[in-house]
């Protein structure tokens, strides 16, 4: 018959290792628990690695670009000019030189009359305040001319246009086609160079009808 003092150490024993068994038990279901809440928190997504996409290639890293270009200043007259662009961008090579898309200016004579031009694009020059148009170039001064060529050369602070391009001119009394035009002296001149063509209309006196 065993004695009551083994019997007791057997079962302290037992109590021992079933006491490690519940805890281990216990910690794994603590553990769980606060997996499951990590979980729902969304910290455990912030925990994990994620691939970081790499930034997208800069083809011109040094290119200065503004949407909404607008250059404004006083010309030789003290009249205000300005020329807007639909975008611009500096020169990599030249910084004084400015490209510009989608151009409107307006410019302003002495007597106050006032003329725009339009342009599909072109080139300023902040030095020399100069501008290169190209591309369904447009000059208008309401009430006397349209004309309309592929490129010219503007020179803001001058109000002086020229052009080596060819010319279609439509004003009040006619048209006039030609292979170049000049502007000069503030706007008020106009010249017309190489293979000049003319139209006028021909208005007929009272009481002499039209042939």
């Amino acid at each position: 018959m065993s004695s009551p003092t083994r019997m007791s150490g057997g079962r302290a024993l037992r109590f021992a290792r079933l006491s490690k068994v519940m805890s281990w038990l216990a910690g794994l279901a603590i553990a769980g628990v606060i997996g499951l809440f990590l979980v729902q928190a969304g910290l455990f997504s912030l925990l994990v690695h994620h691939e970081v996409p790499p930034p997208a290639p800069v083809t011109n890293p040094d290119q200065i670009t503004a949407e909404g270009s607008t250059v404004t200043g006083l010309d030789r007259e003290n009249q205000p000019y300005e020329v807007k662009a639909g975008r611009g961008w500096q020169d990599e090579a030249t910084p004084t030189l400015v490209h510009l898309e989608t151009i409107e200016g307006r410019f302003r004579r002495s007597t106050g009359v006032e003329y725009t031009l339009e342009a599909a694009a072109g080139l300023y020059d902040t030095k020399a305040k100069s501008l290169d148009l190209a591309g369904n170039v447009v000059i208008v001064q309401k009430d006397r001319f349209t004309a309309r060529m592929d490129k010219a050369h503007v020179m803001v602070e001058e109000k002086k246009l020229t052009s080596d391009s060819p010319v279609d001119v439509t004003m009040t009394t006619g048209s006039v086609r030609a292979n170049g035009i000049a502007i000069t002296e503030n706007g008020s001149k106009i010249l017309f160079l190489n293979g000049v063509k003319a139209e006028f209309n021909v208005v007929p006196a009272k009481g002499v009808a039209k042939p």
